[in-house]
């Protein structure tokens, strides 16, 4: 019980690191130095995250396959909305490989909604269609 919440508190810190960084490239004028660092800090502590998850979960079994897919779909979602944001906002090739994991990212949350019936789910319904919006917009 005790690794479920450190490995759902961690999860929940970099869904929350994620929106500032969105935020800060609408709002601020553009640094590339500053963007650049925060995609490589949000990237390494996301892959961070995924390989002691995999690790964990494969010593132990604690969680079930749909949230570790629901969680690695997140974050990997997530990685590339900010390449494709802050550093190739032009790389047709990453736009698409963005669209299909974001696509990848809903199918997942609607499964884990309708047949689990995992709430927390719903946010990434709500997170993929905003996510697919900041990408056809910008």
């Amino acid at each position: 019980m005790k690794k479920e919440y450190y490995f759902e508190m961690g999860f929940r810190g970099l869904t929350l690191l994620f929106w500032p960084i969105i935020i800060y490239k609408w709002i601020f004028i553009s640094n590339i130095y500053i963007e650049r660092n925060a995609f490589l800090i949000f990237s390494i502590l996301a892959i961070l995250y995924i390989i002691i998850m995999l690790i964990s979960q494969i010593k132990n079994k604690f969680l079930d396959n749909i949230v570790i897919y629901y969680r690695i779909s997140t974050l990997i979602s997530f990685i590339l909305t900010l390449a494709t944001f802050l550093l190739y906002p032009t790389n047709i090739t990453l736009l698409l490989i963005k669209v299909l994991a974001i696509g990848i990212y809903l199918y997942i949350s609607s499964k884990s909604v309708y047949v689990f019936k995992i709430e927390e789910c719903v946010v990434g319904i709500i997170s993929s269609i905003l996510l697919l919006a900041i990408s056809i917009c910008y």
